[in-house]
């Protein structure tokens, strides 16, 4: 196939269709031909402005996946998003900016791009995303009370999202992260109540104990820690965990229990 590779690049420079020129673009990929692929795309005619925003979102991809090339990849991705932001294929440019920079370790620039898509279409395909991504970007730069507000304002517009469980689940740990352990364990039972067939409804059970454990309430927070065992994705890490609080339990009780012999003598006496 590499003898029509040089056939198709001058096929790219003329006028043709937008399908014949995706055609092109398509062929030299399959070729492993990245960068002129790339090229190929970013080059489709002017005949029809959803191809050529589907050519810069695709050559963007190709930077970011093909080539390992995240620095050209965010360049093309906002390029793509500045220019054709209120067609659908801009519009995911911008949702895909957002979790490129995330994935890049820059929480604030992922947000950044995230509350843009937003902007752009409040109700769109990707917007539960977006919001379920800005709220976790928000918690790792330590803001969890945003992290939260930005999951409600998902729970309101979505009511129906299959997100909903998980980040139920999530909201309950920013509580935590706060040290709001009375309104964590609330929430954690509130979604285990809400969602008890879900595979989120294991790690609300986990963080209830959790939760119980930081309030003190150590008899509770082992049982809840026994009813995770039993349905915990990771049993090993609830059984370490259900070892030291009955330690600690242990170390309660014999404190508790322990009572000093007021008429034992002392030699310094």
């Amino acid at each position: 196939m590499r003898w029509l590779v040089p056939v198709l690049l001058l096929l790219v420079g003329c006028r043709s269709s937008g399908p014949d020129a995706v055609r092109v673009a398509d062929a030299l990929y399959a070729d492993g031909r990245w960068e002129q692929a790339a090229a190929a795309y970013q080059a489709l005619p002017d005949i029809s402005e959803s191809w050529q925003a589907y050519g810069a979102w695709r050559a963007a991809a190709i930077h970011r996946d093909a080539l390992k090339d995240p620095e050209r990849a965010e360049a093309a991705f906002a390029a793509c998003a500045r220019r054709w932001g209120e067609l659908e294929w801009g519009y995911t440019c911008q949702v895909e900016l957002g979790d490129l920079v995330r994935d890049l370790g820059r929480p604030r620039a992922a947000i950044d791009a995230y509350r843009k898509a937003l902007e752009i279409r409040p109700r769109g395909g990707q917007a539960e995303h977006c919001l379920l991504e800005s709220g976790r970007s928000y918690l790792t730069i330590g803001e969890p009370a945003q992290a939260r507000v930005e999951w409600d304002e998902l729970a309101r517009a979505f009511p129906r999202s299959p997100l909903l469980p998980m980040v139920a689940v999530e909201a309950a740990r920013a509580y935590d992260l706060e040290d709001l352990h009375e309104e964590s364990l609330a929430a954690y039972r509130e979604a285990q109540k809400r969602w008890p067939e879900h595979s989120s409804a294991p790690l609300a059970v986990y963080g209830e104990a959790e939760a119980l454990e930081q309030l003190g309430r150590l008899t509770e927070a082992q049982e809840a820690f026994e009813r995770a065992l039993l349905v915990h994705p990771n049993p090993d890490a609830v059984r370490l965990k259900l070892e030291r609080l009955r330690n600690r339990a242990d170390r309660k009780e014999q404190k508790a229990t322990s009572v000093p012999d007021s008429g034992k003598r002392y030699p310094w006496r």
